[in-house]
């Protein structure tokens, strides 16, 4: 695990303050505890220019109740896979792309737009992915709270019911 670790020692040099938020996972694998957006750009940006981290794989969205969450995988000439959180708000989801670095991650980007309701700064423009023309805005299905018993595909609207129709239903 030394390539790991020198992975741990190096961001905690850097960054002492996140002492307890980096962790090694096991075997060629380190993941960090969520951010918020200031912390999250601050490491980012050095883990990728000055750290090391010339590679990116992914980014997993993921509703955490009261926030989103969003995993970064990305990877040194070592094969350290480093997962970087990062979290926001749902009620004010906004992150900033990592494309400008990494190009690779348009459609992923994408896909925490119109799944999850990210409100990705500096995205480049173009087609939603990948849900269909059409789709009923405001409606992102990775949602907890979204529930596909109410999506109508005929129609492609999103019919909730009313909100003392649903407490009648949750009580019984």
């Amino acid at each position: 695990m030394q390539a790991e670790q020198k992975v741990v020692d190096m961001i905690l040099e850097r960054f002492p303050v996140l002492d307890g938020y980096v962790h090694l996972q096991r075997r060629q694998r380190v993941i960090m505890d969520p951010l918020v957006r200031r912390d999250f750009e601050k490491v980012f940006a050095f883990l990728t220019t000055e750290g090391g981290f010339n590679t990116f794989h992914l980014v997993i969205g993921v509703d955490d109740g009261e926030n989103l969450g969003f995993i970064y995988a990305i990877s040194n000439d070592d094969n350290v896979i480093l997962l970087v959180k990062q979290k926001a708000p749902k009620a004010k989801p906004v992150i900033k792309s990592v494309c400008s670095r990494f190009p690779n991650a348009l459609w992923h980007e994408r896909e925490l737009v119109d799944l999850f309701g990210a409100q990705v700064e500096e995205l480049p423009p173009g087609p939603s992915y990948p849900l269909p023309d059409g789709w009923p805005e405001g409606n992102y299905p990775l949602r907890k709270e979204w529930k596909v018993e109410y999506f109508d595909r005929n129609t492609m609207t999103y019919n909730p019911p009313a909100p003392e129709a649903a407490q009648k239903e949750d009580e019984q």
